[in-house]
């Protein structure tokens, strides 16, 4: 089964999975690539249906390689955010930042994953709305599909990427 090529995860999609006890078999179908904030600052832990917390721990996917963790500059972050009137920017938390910056700067084949609309009205907004995958679409394709919470669906995230380029075209959202 071929990966798809570059998956930049938010942060509550990485909780997802580890909830749903799927991690290994999305990184085992994935190239996946996550922003530092989320590897190191958002993403440890998760809560069940009866409010016990469950630890995780990305380093050894780290050490081994079995996934990319990435950086941008302070000085990229916030050249980024500032292209947005405070409607935008003060909606994206450090991960989603560094993840739409890398996803920004980059060429070619790429598909960006999450639950937070922000994202994906930047995306719609900024012309790269179809390269957003919505959780849903992501373990349909790799053979992992699963009910999944409104916010991880394919209509949750065509709504908000297109609210974002209407948005755009209203002069909403960007400077």
């Amino acid at each position: 089964m071929k990966k798809f090529k570059l998956l930049l995860l938010d942060a509550n999609v990485v909780i997802e999975l580890f909830r749903l006890g799927i991690w290994d078999d999305v990184v085992e179908r994935c190239d996946v690539h996550l922003a530092r904030a989320v590897a190191e600052d958002e993403a440890h832990f998760f809560e069940d249906d009866d409010g016990q917390r469950h630890d995780f721990d990305l380093q050894p996917y780290i050490n081994t390689n079995r996934i990319t963790v990435f950086d941008v500059t302070l000085s990229e972050a916030t050249a980024f955010r500032g292209r947005f009137g405070p409607d935008y920017f003060e909606k994206l938390d450090p991960g989603e930042t560094e993840s739409l910056v890398h996803f920004f700067g980059i060429a070619g084949e790429c598909w960006i994953c999450s639950a937070d609309k922000i994202v994906y009205r930047i995306i719609g907004g900024l012309d790269r709305g179809e390269q957003g995958v919505s959780l849903e679409e992501v373990l349909q394709k790799t053979g992992l599909g699963r009910g999944l919470p409104v916010q991880f669906t394919k209509d949750y995230r065509v709504k908000w990427t297109r609210k974002g380029f209407e948005e755009h075209m209203r002069g909403i959202g960007l400077k």
